[in-house]
């Protein structure tokens, strides 16, 4: 019988990745599968008990709230207590009839857990939610400039650059942790198999993970069950949904939707919340919202705004906007796009042009009918073929399947 080893650094949900890899590890295990969910944060008491899968929990600090710099610094690199501890629990699992699957691992848990999934000649399969496997400060971007980057990673030219968010100390210490990762940790060369996103993430990828990898896509579940679409002509906001930080675009947003005189409001928080309300003093900052506040927000808005200045791998809020009947405006270089039928189920505009953005919400504004077409088109599209729960616990199925079945084919 198959057997789901799942291993993400958060055993709760603190984000896309983190709900992703939950959401699925339980449907999985509602359906019977043998499903193990390993984590490297505390968790909150009895959560456990919460979960219909066995959970273990490493009960470390991540990398932002060890009290210990010092140590954060060391374990951040290569935490030889979780490959101990993972150690342990792997004598209980067989090679040939278990998968694991890796979400994310840069916070707590480090590469450490794949050299030892790997050195007891376990399958890993990993899920490319950012561009850590590769990219030092896991976004192909420089911080320092505000724009995407396109150095060889690990290259005399990217270890030189200073594109970190924080300083070019912490840049060395992410240049460290990758070297670390590569040479003895077995990421990328060690997993053979991985799961994309989106084309977009995938051809950004695919230049710097080895030829020889195995590529499987299953899409990002949406969890909305389909209702009626909204009626998007009976709103007047335009709403960004996510984290208020440079790289998100939320100011330059701010800015456009000032430009156009048109309401904007922003579901999230990040360190962009002065500048939001110094560049647009009509903006509405609402904070985090749970999945209720969320789904009310889109269902308010006369479109939903995506200015990411990320590549971003999927850009989640965009298929969920969809599903409910909301079109959005999305920048022209990210992952988001792929989700965008330019002018029939939303409208794309220049990446980190503000008039190109405001000429376009004004667009949208103005515009009651095309908005409201917008939305149809883009509920309908969505709905044709729903990227639901269920369809991407079985897509993973499929993809675990066929990881076993070539591995024991090829040790036969």
């Amino acid at each position: 019988m198959l057997r789901i080893i799942v291993i993400n650094d958060y055993g709760v949900v603190n984000g896309g990745a983190s709900q992703i890899a939950l959401s699925s590890a339980t449907v999985l295990a509602n359906r019977g599968f043998d499903v193990t969910f390993i984590s490297g944060i505390s968790l909150p008491k009895n959560i456990e008990n919460c979960f219909p899968f066995k959970f273990y929990n490493f009960d470390h600090f991540d990398l932002l709230t060890n009290p210990s710099k010092l140590s954060a610094a060391y374990h951040g690199i290569w935490d030889h207590r979780c490959s101990k501890k993972l150690a342990a629990i792997l004598e209980e699992y067989d090679p040939r009839n278990t998968v694991i699957h890796l979400h994310t691992w840069v916070k707590s848990l480090t590469s450490s857990i794949v050299n030892e999934a790997v050195k007891k000649k376990f399958k890993v399969v990993c899920t490319l939610h950012d561009y850590f496997t590769v990219c030092p400060n896991g976004g192909f971007y420089n911080y320092k400039k505000g724009k995407q980057c396109d150095l060889f990673p690990l290259s005399l030219l990217c270890i030189s650059s200073n594109c970190d968010s924080r300083n070019y100390s912490q840049k060395l210490w992410r240049v460290a942790r990758q070297i670390v990762q590569r040479k003895f940790g077995c990421i990328p060369c060690g997993i053979e198999n991985f799961i994309t996103i989106s084309d977009y993430s995938e051809s950004i990828l695919r230049k710097w993970l080895p030829k020889n990898k195995k590529f499987y896509r299953v899409y990002n579940p949406i969890d909305i069950e389909k209702t009626f679409p909204t009626d998007v002509s009976l709103n007047n906001v335009f709403t960004f949904i996510g984290r208020l930080s440079p790289e998100k675009g939320a100011v330059l947003f701010a800015a456009a939707a000032l430009r156009a005189n048109i309401k904007a409001i922003f579901v999230g928080s990040g360190s962009e919340d002065v500048s939001i309300r110094d560049i647009n003093p009509f903006a509405e900052l609402r904070g985090w919202q749970d999945r209720d506040g969320v789904i009310s927000a889109i269902r308010s808005s006369r479109a939903i705004v995506f200015p990411s200045l990320l590549h971003e791998t999927q850009g989640l809020v965009v298929s969920e906007s969809a599903a409910l009947g909301v079109p959005a405006l999305v920048s022209d270089n990210c992952a988001a796009k792929e989700n965008i039928l330019d002018g029939e189920t939303g409208l794309l505009f220049r990446s980190g042009d503000v008039e190109d953005l405001a000429s376009k919400l004004l667009l949208l504004s103005s515009d009651k009918a095309l908005s409201r077409n917008l939305g149809i088109k883009a509920y309908s599209q969505y709905w044709t073929c729903p990227c639901t729960l269920d369809r991407h616990a079985s897509e993973l199925i499929k993809c675990y399947e066929d990881i076993l079945s070539l591995s024991n084919r090829a040790t036969a």
